[in-house]
């Protein structure tokens, strides 16, 4: 018997077709894995990024995206009976617990001390400032400040026998719904919380910041926890509130050592 012997013909084209085929499967893979590769990326970046937002309230474009979705809880007014526990320094004993601070360590106590104001001491505990300060000049709040309405005071420490302690200057922060007049008068004594307040109650004078000057200088940016009237001799009453929001592109600290708006009347106490 012989052997017959036939060869099968593929249609022409048929092997170039298939490696068509192959070449579009192994295309659509690569894509499909860069997509889930950026799905992924993009998913791990909104993680992280939330969690930044959430835990860092006192950064500007944090604080206005979490304001905008209302994820803030407001500011409360704390009174002399609830006010969160912390540790008080004297104006002396503040100035040398931050002088020795670097620029990088005051800008990240700073940052520390807004968010703890601004997520009412739920994780951090304040610094409150007790002494006798002497009034510069004072002026009111306004919309392009950090709090836009009240009253902002800046004093200088004081010590025995009256003599400036220059080395710390203050700007006392007293936040207010309503308009109102200046009731700080220059060269008066504002004093927080000291030994000698009989019968008036504590103020609670938190630091919020604090800032280097020159000639080995600090400024303390301080406000009062303990909300509610301060009486104003000669002048009646101001009533102090937490601001509903706060404006923290504005800057720190928020007076300056030029002479602000005066008139007559004098220092604010918790009545």
């Amino acid at each position: 018997m012989a052997l017959r012997v036939e060869f099968m013909h593929s249609p022409r084209g048929s092997w170039s077709r298939s490696t068509a085929v192959v070449k579009r499967t192994d295309g659509g893979l690569f894509w499909w894995s860069i997509a889930i590769t950026l799905l992924i990326g993009l998913a791990t970046f909104s993680w992280f990024f939330c969690i930044y937002v959430f835990t860092h309230p006192e950064k500007p474009f944090n604080y206005k995206l979490l304001n905008r979705i209302h994820k803030l809880e407001p500011l409360k007014a704390f009174s002399e009976k609830d006010a969160p526990p912390g540790k008080t320094l004297a104006h002396r004993d503040a100035y040398q617990k931050f002088y020795p601070f670097s620029d990088a360590n005051l800008t990240q106590t700073n940052s520390d001390l807004h968010r703890a104001y601004i997520t009412n001491y739920k994780d951090e505990r304040p610094i409150y400032l007790r002494g006798h300060f002497k009034i510069l000049h004072a002026r009111p709040l306004t919309k392009s400040d950090v709090f836009p309405s009240g009253i902002v005071a800046r004093a200088v420490a004081v010590i025995e026998d009256e003599k400036e302690f220059k080395n710390v200057v203050i700007e006392y922060i007293l936040p207010a719904k309503a308009s109102t007049g200046v009731p700080f008068h220059p060269d008066d004594i504002l004093r927080l919380d000291t030994p000698d307040q009989s019968g008036k109650h504590r103020l609670f004078a938190s630091i919020l910041n604090v800032q280097r000057q020159q000639e080995e200088g600090l400024v303390f940016t301080v406000v009062p926890l303990a909300y509610g009237d301060h009486a104003i001799s000669q002048t009646g009453v101001i009533h102090g509130d937490p601001p509903e929001t706060l404006n923290m592109e504005g800057k720190w600290p928020i007076s300056d050592d030029a002479l602000g708006t005066l008139m007559p009347g004098s220092i604010a106490v918790i009545k």
